[in-house]
């Protein structure tokens, strides 16, 4: 929950207090105000910010990408299904009933995340005809398991509604709506996430795997379907964690702007670590698929009780003072989230990440040697003469490097201050960082807060 310091130029600085309603805190008059010199305009002091400024509007751009992201969505799932069908046509029962459980399982997921956000959103008025109406839809929409879909629809509609009342000069149902936009896009970039490093990415692993144990024994146009599916996935899977990291920026009054070249290099970043991580565990898999499973799973319970131990969430279960039911929540929720870090790591609460980075990504590129090394020298003398043996061999090694080279640009050159400053008259005013550090918080005084705000 952020929240603002407001002064009169002829007010007593000694001890200013916030209201009730928040923090009780002391700030000094040397803590917050720094002067702004004489030449200089209050308006140019001021940094640009991920808040939303008053001039701010819904822009076609924006429109496009909503529309182009319910539609490429739509495509993904097409794909699998159409793949599953392939297999279940030519009788690979196995390949067929892997693929459908990689498309279920995460779709329940983020159906049951998804109805946890909504009855989180529910307000006073959601007796009212018209939210009873747009329930109905939820619940019709989420029972075909497409939560993001959903999402991205109310996200547009609130765009839609912006755009009307800036025609008509309505500039606080504007900004109203504009803001309703933002927290929907925050909230579905989370489902994004959760969709892509639950569904595609195991999907990926499986799809590669298949082609590396079948070897050309499969059709030509089978093998453009799997190459397809698993390029566009790989490309959504690294959009997905760039997108959702400038999205909850846009939500956070604290935060600085990422620009689009930040963007840019957290989407190279990502997609190299994701490029190593699937081609890695897809190798390995194919020629040991039942290890393969249980060092995943290892991977998984280690990072789901570091997360439930040591990450200071809303209802960590070190948390005292959470209730049994809120720290059932926060350990389903970790858990599920140690299953994205099998792949790539998403911060859960606010603070530095250089200390998780330090663990997190060494243990990563040890298991992608590991795993690339085992393969190599257990492979007959047929995949070994193979003409992507050897690209194999790098890929498990390379891109993962060149992806912390560029994580580490990021940081150097393009990661915005984690603080920004408010003008006031003419002094600046530095705003205290959100305290909004758990998926289960909500959005307090017409905040628009992301569901897993970070950065």
């Amino acid at each position: 929950m952020s929240y603002f310091v407001v002064f009169k130029m002829d007010t007593e600085y000694d001890n200013v207090k916030t209201d009730d309603n928040f923090k009780d805190i002391e700030i000094t008059k040397e803590d917050i105000i720094s002067p702004i010199a004489e030449d200089e305009e209050p308006e140019s002091a001021v940094e640009e910010i991920d808040n939303i400024p008053e001039t701010q509007h819904v822009t076609n751009w924006d429109i496009l990408v909503l529309l182009v992201s319910i539609f490429s969505h739509i495509i993904d799932v097409a794909l699998d299904i159409n793949l599953a069908y392939r297999y279940f046509r030519h009788k690979q029962t196995v390949y067929f009933v892997l693929t459908v459980v990689f498309i279920l399982f995460p779709a329940c997921v983020n159906t049951g995340i998804s109805i946890r956000m909504y009855m989180f959103d529910t307000e006073a008025a959601s007796s009212t005809k018209m939210a009873i109406k747009k329930w109905t839809i939820r619940i019709f929409v989420l029972l075909f398991q497409l939560a993001p879909i959903m999402r991205y629809c109310d996200s547009l509609d609130y765009a839609l509604k912006s755009r009307r009342a800036e025609r008509i000069k309505d500039r606080v149902t504007q900004r109203k709506y504009y803001e309703l936009m933002l927290k929907e896009d925050s909230d579905v970039a989370l489902l994004r996430v959760f969709e892509c490093f639950l569904e595609a990415a195991p999907q990926q692993i499986l799809q590669v795997a298949i082609v590396l144990v079948e070897r050309g024994h499969g059709s030509t146009f089978q093998l453009l379907h799997q190459l397809g599916s698993i390029s566009s996935s790989l490309l959504s899977m690294a959009w997905s964690m760039a997108s959702y990291h400038r999205s909850i920026r846009f939500c956070q009054k604290d935060k600085t702007n990422l620009t689009w070249s930040g963007t840019a290099m957290q989407f190279l970043w990502h997609f190299m670590i994701t490029v190593s991580r699937i081609l890695s565990i897809s190798a390995v898999a194919s020629a040991f698929p039942v290890w393969s499973g249980v060092a995943c799973a290892v991977h998984w319970l280690l990072m789901t009780l570091w997360l439930s131990i040591f990450e200071k969430t809303q209802f960590s279960l070190i948390n005292e003072k959470a209730s049994t039911s809120e720290r059932f929540h926060e350990l389903v929720f970790c858990a599920t989230l140690g299953l994205v870090y099998i792949f790539t790591y998403l911060t859960p609460s606010d603070g530095s990440t250089r200390n998780r980075y330090l663990i997190y990504y060494p243990i990563c590129f040890v298991e992608n040697a590991a795993a690339i090394t085992t393969w190599a020298i257990t492979a007959d003398d047929r995949l070994q003469s193979s003409w992507y043996f050897v690209p194999f061999l790098i890929s498990g090694i390379v891109p993962f490097l060149v992806g912390i080279v560029f994580m580490v640009l990021y940081y150097k050159f393009f990661h915005p201050k984690t603080s920004r400053k408010v003008g006031v008259s003419s002094y600046t005013v530095k705003e205290p960082i959100t305290d909004c550090t758990t998926q289960t918080d909500t959005c307090k005084n017409d905040e628009v807060c992301g569901i897993v705000p970070v950065l």
